[in-house]
């Protein structure tokens, strides 16, 4: 009877220090993950947030005839192309094409250099796919601060652009490089923005849903890192793309197959 007690309390024992280990394992895949538990508390820390980058001057605003880098690249990839939202392209295109990003990730900045543009032209600009911008602040602070201006952005449609020049002026992460001032600059080159105006509207419960909207969606499929993407017929289900490289034809061959299921 002892030595089976003491069997069981071993076992006990193994299970409670396997738990712990499992336990452990898991707060150290998601150590990075910023997620804030619901709406309000997402809020608040918008509110927080912009409070800290208050304060700023307009010195780093663009000079005339001062072109900061990305500006013209970003003018001539989304020209012409309508843009409503964090949706870009036709709202009718037979695709639907879904990026989840953080702006202070390096791979979702790499991910824009080496690929985007391929699909900009290749399925957007051709009507056979629309492209929407799920933004996700888990990095750090100055995530969300960028993530407001971006959906700021947004609301004057010019949330794309905005986007891809924020990438081509990426900084270290975290290290508090994304003041009012930055964010002014980059708005400065992003043709027909409100600059002052996105930058009043960080704030607004519009913009406040729609990070907690892309935070909620993004955990829900499942995902713990950036870039991650869906893909899939507009209206109908869309599933992950399982990306290994940043190689064009990985995202083109995904898109070619829901293009052929659809008898395009």
């Amino acid at each position: 009877m002892a030595d089976s007690t003491e069997t069981r309390k071993e076992r006990r024992a193994s299970a409670r220090e396997e738990r712990g280990r499992a336990a452990a394992a898991q707060a150290r895949r998601r150590q990075r993950l910023w997620i804030l538990g619901g709406a309000l508390a997402l809020a608040a820390a918008i509110v927080v947030v912009i409070a800290i980058a208050a304060g700023g001057n307009n010195s780093t605003k663009l000079k005339q005839g001062e072109v900061i880098p990305g500006q013209a690249e970003a003018t001539a990839l989304f020209a012409g192309i309508p843009q409503n939202g964090i949706t870009l392209g036709d709202p009718r295109s037979p695709v639907t094409f879904v990026e989840f990003a953080d702006l202070q990730c390096p791979f979702c900045r790499e991910y824009t250099a080496q690929v985007m543009t391929t699909l900009v032209n290749q399925y957007v600009r051709t009507g056979k796919m629309k492209m929407q911008f799920r933004n996700v602040a888990f990095i750090g602070t100055d995530s969300a601060r960028a993530a407001q201006m971006a959906a700021a952005a947004g609301r004057q449609n010019r949330l794309w652009p905005y986007v891809d020049i924020f990438y081509t002026n990426q900084q270290q992460e975290n290290s508090g490089y994304v003041t009012d001032d930055f964010l002014r600059r980059i708005g400065a080159g992003v043709k027909g923005l409100d600059v002052e105006k996105a930058m009043s509207d960080r704030g607004l419960p519009e913009v406040q849903r729609q990070l907690n909207d892309a935070q909620t969606e993004w955990q829900t499929n499942g995902f713990t890192g950036t870039p991650s993407f869906l893909v899939g017929p507009t209206g109908g289900r869309l599933a992950a793309l399982d990306v290994r490289s940043f190689d064009p034809g990985t995202f083109t061959s995904a898109i070619d197959k829901v293009l052929a299921q659809q008898g395009r």
